[in-house]
Parts: C-alpha cells; sequence; structure tokens
C-alpha cells in the first residue's frame, strides 16, 4: 500500500514559518510524502473490494516509504486484530484505529451489515511530536484507503475465537544480554551508516534484550533483520494490544523508549551482517541503519568484504544493498 496523496503542498513561504529554507525543507516533505491524488492500494487508485461474507479479513502492509497511518472507520466500528508483523497474537484485540509505520504488517476482520458500502480510512494521529511534525509529516492528514461494499445478501460468518495461539518470541527472562539503542536522524547510537563496520555481535541461539531510545523530536521506527521479536515494555509499561503479537518493526514516536526481546537463530557468519535501521527510507538513506552478526560462541566478528567503509549516500546505497535482506536466514 502506498499513499500518494498529501495536504501538505503549502504555498512556498506560506504562513508565520515562511523563508526560503523552511519552504524547501516543506517541498522535501510533500515530495516524500506523495503530492498526487489519489490513494494506491495493491497499485489501483480509488480502490473498493466487494465483500460477500459479514465478516473480511484485511491483510494491512504499509509500503509507504515514509507515511505512517492510523486506520479505522469513520462511525466509529471497531477491527478485531488478529496477525501482527510476524503472526498470530494470543487473542483478538478489538480496536478502533490500527497505526502502521513503514514496513508494519497488522491484520485485522471487521463486521459488514448487507447492503452497506463503508470507507476504511487514515485518521490524524495524536503521537506523531510537534506541530511542525504533524502538519508537514502527515501526521494531521485524513484520506480515504479503501472502500468495501457489501452484496446484498451476506454469508452467515463464524465468531472469532476468544483465544488465537501463544506468540512463538522470546521473553525477557531469557536474555542473556542487554544492548541500547539511540535513534537520531544523523545516525543510531550517534554513527551513521557505515557498510564495512560491523556495530554489534550476537551469540546465534541467544536471547537479548534491546531498548530503543527516541529523544530526536521526530518521529522514528525501528526494524531489525533476521528475527521476530516481542515487544516487553513501552515507556515502562506493559505494551499495547497492537504491540503483543510477533513484531519486527515497530513505530518509535518522540518521547518513547521500547524493550524488544530478540532471540537470533539465523545461520552464523561473522563476515556477512544482518541490518537494523529505520525505516523510513529518507531516514535509512541519510544513515539511520547499523549492523550487526550472528556468530557462533566465541567466534569473533569479521569483516564485510569488499566495502571501503565509506560513509555518505553513494556507499550504503540505500535500502536494496543493505547486507542480508529481510527474509535471509
Amino acid at each position: 500500500m502506498s499513499r500518494h496523496t498529501s495536504r501538505n503542498a503549502a504555498p512556498d513561504g506560506g504562513g508565520p514559518s515562511g523563508g526560503p529554507r523552511r519552504a524547501f525543507r516543506r517541498k522535501r516533505l510533500v515530495l516524500v510524502l506523495g503530492s498526487l491524488v489519489g490513494t494506491m492500494v495493491n497499485g489501483t487508485l480509488r480502490p473498493y473490494r466487494r465483500v460477500h461474507d459479514e465478516l473480511i479479513r484485511l491483510r494491512l502492509l504499509n509500503a509507504s516509504t515514509a507515511r505512517t497511518y492510523a486506520f479505522g472507520f469513520p462511525d466509529g466500528r471497531g477491527s478485531s486484530l488478529v496477525g501482527t508483523d510476524g503472526g498470530l497474537p494470543a487473542r483478538p484485540a478489538v480496536m478502533d484505529r490500527v497505526q502502521l509505520s513503514p514496513g508494519e504488517r497488522a491484520e485485522i476482520v471487521v463486521r459488514v451489515e448487507a447492503g452497506e458500502r463503508v470507507m476504511l480510512r487514515s485518521f490524524p494521529q495524536d503521537d506523531y511530536g510537534d506541530a511542525w511534525q504533524r502538519r508537514f509529516g502527515g501526521g494531521d492528514d485524513s484520506f480515504d484507503v479503501l472502500e468495501l461494499r457489501a452484496a446484498e445478501r451476506l454469508r452467515p460468518s463464524p465468531g472469532l475465537p476468544a483465544e488465537l495461539a501463544e506468540p512463538e518470541v522470546p521473553r525477557e527472562e531469557e536474555a542473556v544480554r542487554g544492548r541500547h539503542f539511540d535513534l537520531k536522524r544523523s545516525g543510531i547510537n550517534g554513527r551513521a551508516m557505515d557498510m564495512g563496520r560491523v556495530d554489534e555481535t550476537v551469540t546465534r541461539g541467544t536471547t537479548e534484550v534491546w531498548t530503543i531510545r527516541n529523544t530526536n523530536g521526530m518521529p522514528h521506527n525501528f526494524h531489525v533483520h533476521d528475527v521476530q521479536f516481542r515487544v516487553v515494555e513501552v515507556n515502562g509499561a506493559a505494551p499495547p494490544p497492537a504491540l503483543r503479537g510477533p513484531k519486527d518493526t515497530v513505530f518509535v514516536p518522540h518521547g518513547t523508549t521500547m524493550k524488544l526481546a530478540l532471540r537470533f537463530t539465523g545461520p552464523a557468519d561473522p563476515d556477512t551482517p544482518y541490518m537494523y535501521h529505520c525505516h523510513l527510507l529518507y531516514h535509512e538513506d541519510e544513515g539511520m541503519t547499523g549492523q550487526f552478526v550472528v556468530v557462533e560462541k566465541g567466534q569473533p566478528a569479521g569483516k564485510p568484504p569488499g566495502h571501503s567503509g565509506r560513509t555518505d549516500r553513494a556507499a550504503h546505497g540505500g535500502h536494496g544493498s543493505h547486507g542480508r535482506g529481510h527474509g535471509d536466514g
């Protein structure tokens, strides 16, 4: 799913914060978020889906490069969350909004009435940062995504089970060590991406707790290759229902600290790294990426082959060239 409409096309220099530099920043954000009329879903503008059952299951993938969505329905009906990035949560959770940042996935089940038309929309978000971030980063935007067109007669649908499955993700008490990651647009833990550098070394088969913190004044997210993790805490409290299933990507608004429990079971290779990064493409391409290798117990990290160690954009070349991909291992 990608979003190509934005209310962010403010005139150059418009408003009290005008001026050439601010206008340039507005233009850049408009280009990142999109400026054409229409929302594309599975490559289709102004899409709709004919529904023939009382319950419909939607698999949502945010494939946008920068926009975060808050999915819901104008009449306030809830949807049941039955899947996250990597599988089933322990039980369904009824939600009026499902927020997905770039790279995140969710499966929801929605009930429709015979003959109705109802629009899945994205709504404004109250955790998107200050007024600048909300206005020009898309947090204030509201727009149509997908229309559901119910048939005049619908097949009955059984109710959802009260229990689904215990997520196959590690627990905090299984961790053998912890790591901390400070998210800033200039880099993670104060370092911009360097394809010739290994930032972290983890031992195959072990569980770790990673603490992710964003005090950067803007929203970020955090994606880890090769694992599905458990969200242990959000700002010291238990995670909300949307974060209780298997995850590999999380939205991290400004002022947020998250603890994640991860187990590394992929192939061990001291020379070929996996990635962790912000999944907002322009943040990632500016250097918000790090590398880790998985090694056997006692094995040292090696050196990624074929890279000069340059840190500019040409060196790391964007998401497609980053070490092992999402499906490796």
